[in-house]
């Protein structure tokens, strides 16, 4: 994180948590919150990888699931790179400025993703950088954000994935009903914009960018989850994360044949979770019939909505999802089904 972005905040009604996060409300105060409200939010939690070089595009399209040459000034993806057994070991935004390529993840995978990508670079021109200490990142929700923003931008591209950009600020349009945007500029030009939308929206904590990606059917994985699912799995397709039309890249044959030979049998769902025991990402699921060694989904993303309430992304087995009998593997507690804003079902 930016150490001036870092000290701003915690200047302005901000302060850490054990996990040294930057939060502004106590626990489900954000929940009360609804999409006519308008929120803006710190995204220090995300980290943003610069990809850059003569032969950025060509090494990209070698790696990632999804279609870089689609990406441009005006339009961002989402997308993810695999290990050779097809396993996701990240899954992120791509999107361009000013001629070099950025992708946006988890904190957790930053390493983990620049060490695995660096071993593919060989002699390629081709240069990663973690630049999220240039970066600020924000996120944006509600009704009135595309008149808070208009300001900022000559013409705000209101198209999902969209992107608008000048000197100062990048923004992109994330997927949702309810007007969404991630914005990406320097600390000066952040600490402009959010004195200008402090005062118009509420301020959330990060952690509520997490529950508005759980609505949205949105699944980033993390550190505890990378190499875990098969993109789709976590419904990288219905999201727009793959295209089955590209050339080769890592891990695409185990893709390719998931997708046009085999039957899907898992997929991300959106649960919520009764329990008084707090579960964690990486958690498995399993079923009233299960044995003591068998689970059927993982716990993806988590959000607390109420005291021993809470909101998640799992991937299940699409027959226990069905059979509606879940439980939390290791302890006791509620499982119910909540609606996609997609359908589960393979996009032709």
């Amino acid at each position: 994180m930016n150490n001036d972005w870092k000290n701003y905040l915690l200047q302005n009604n901000a302060s850490l948590d054990d996990n040294d996060l930057l939060v502004f409300n106590d626990p489900y105060v954000d929940s009360q919150y609804t999409s006519d409200d308008t929120l803006v939010c710190d995204l220090s939690c995300f980290s943003t990888l610069v990809i850059a070089g003569g032969d950025a595009v060509e090494f990209m399209q070698g790696q990632f699931t999804n279609d870089v040459e689609k990406v441009d000034d005006d339009h961002s993806q989402m997308s993810s790179f695999c290990n050779n057994k097809g396993r996701m070991i990240a899954n992120f935004r791509l999107f361009r400025y000013q001629k070099n390529y950025f992708i946006n993840l988890k904190n957790s995978l930053v390493n983990r993703s620049i060490e695995h990508l660096q071993n593919y670079v060989l002699r390629a021109e081709v240069a990663i950088q973690d630049v999220s200490d240039q970066l600020i990142h924000l996120g944006i929700s509600g009704q009135d954000t595309v008149t808070l923003l208009s300001p900022f931008f000559d013409d705000l591209n209101t198209a999902v994935n969209g992107v608008s950009q000048n000197d100062n600020y990048i923004a992109i349009r994330i997927a949702g009903s309810t007007p969404r945007y991630e914005i990406f500029c320097s600390f000066e030009h952040a600490r402009t914009l959010w004195e200008s939308l402090a005062d118009n929206t509420h301020v959330v904590n990060s952690t509520y960018w997490d529950y508005l990606n759980i609505q949205n059917g949105l699944p980033f994985i993390d550190n505890d989850t990378s190499e875990t699912f098969v993109p789709q799995m976590a419904n990288m397709e219905l999201i727009d994360g793959i295209s089955f039309e590209k050339g080769c890249y890592t891990g695409q044959e185990i893709v390719a044949r998931t997708h046009f030979l085999g039957k899907q049998k898992r997929r991300a769902y959106r649960i919520r979770i009764i329990s008084d025991t707090e579960p964690g990402v990486g958690d498995q699921l399993a079923t009233t019939t299960s044995t003591e060694n068998q689970y059927t989904g993982t716990l993806v993303t988590i959000y607390p909505v109420a005291e021993n309430n809470y909101e998640a992304l799992a991937v299940i087995q699409i027959k226990s999802a069905e059979e509606n009998t879940l439980k939390l593997k290791d302890h006791e507690a509620e499982i119910i089904l909540l609606d996609l804003p997609y359908q589960l079902t393979e996009r032709e």
